[in-house]
């Protein structure tokens, strides 16, 4: 059975189209922005993201890719964002995300 061949999971496709979105698909910048604290997130990201797109991911890792993908979307909609009010509003947000992400 050939990767094409195998269905990938909805939010880890949904992952790989929002890092394309925010961060061009780098993966080191999304782990930098996302743990900053945690010098082997990178290399565990990286693993989770392969052995994902070659098989099925339990629902404990779909849960972890839905924190990421929640963090994205964040990203994604602060980066469209011009509205000077909800600039504010999303200023006093950051810090909450940021700490529901972790």
């Amino acid at each position: 059975m050939s990767i094409d061949d195998i269905k990938q999971n909805e939010q880890v496709t949904k992952f790989l189209e929002l890092l394309e979105a925010c961060y061009n698909g780098k993966l080191k910048q999304f782990s930098d922005d996302f743990s900053d604290s945690d010098s082997t997130f990178y290399e565990k990201l990286k693993k989770e993201v392969q052995r994902s797109k070659v098989g099925e991911i339990s629902a404990k890792k779909e849960d972890i890719f839905k924190k990421y993908n929640f963090f994205l979307e964040y990203r994604l909609w602060e980066e469209n964002n011009t509205d000077k009010k909800m600039k504010k509003f999303d200023f006093n947000v950051d810090g909450l995300i940021k700490s529901i992400c972790k």
